[in-house]
């Protein structure tokens, strides 16, 4: 006849085990719920960087269109006034904007690429937290069961301790 103690042992300590896994599980599907938003917020980043790319791009060209247009007004005026463009201050005046107007459009495009770059260090980031979501949710369910496991094996030995007590009534 099992007694009482014994069974309350035994009920107490499979409670205890299937709390164990249940939390284990749980923390699983956390971490991996966790893992995939990063997955997500890192296509995200990859995508914003190459938006930043081609947004750069557009910039850079609408750039040198721009500075190709003053040019092009600066010799208008020029030769409309009669200065000869080929040589001398007018010269230089052309040259100036030409090199500083395509330093504007690399600027526009080193920003772009800055841009783009801190995007994608983004995504690594965000796929390297997914990464360590996953590890984390595969250690709390390994974590789990060792837990039940042992939570078993403790429970056994106090229920076989129990069982092994003389009986008060009984003779050794």
């Amino acid at each position: 006849m099992c007694d009482l103690g014994i069974a309350l042992t035994i009920g107490s300590t499979l409670l205890s085990a299937g709390g164990a896994i249940q939390q284990g599980q749980a923390a699983n599907k956390a971490a991996q719920y966790n893992a995939q938003v990063g997955e997500m917020n890192a296509k995200i980043a990859e995508r914003n960087a190459r938006d930043a790319i081609e947004r750069g791009q557009v910039d850079e060209q609408r750039k040198r269109q721009e500075n190709a247009a003053v040019i092009g007004r600066q010799r208008a005026a020029m030769a409309a006034n009669g200065v000869d463009i080929g040589f001398g201050s007018a010269l230089n005046t052309l040259v100036d904007s030409a090199m500083i107007g395509e330093i504007d459009a690399l600027t526009i495009r080193s920003n772009a690429a800055r841009e783009a770059y801190a995007y994608d260090v983004d995504a690594v980031n965000r796929r390297a937290d997914a990464k360590l979501s996953r590890m984390q949710g595969k250690a709390a369910r390994t974590g789990s069961l060792l837990e039940a496991g042992g939570t078993l094996l403790t429970g056994a030995g106090k229920a076989y301790a129990q069982y092994k007590q003389p009986r008060i009534g009984q003779m050794a």
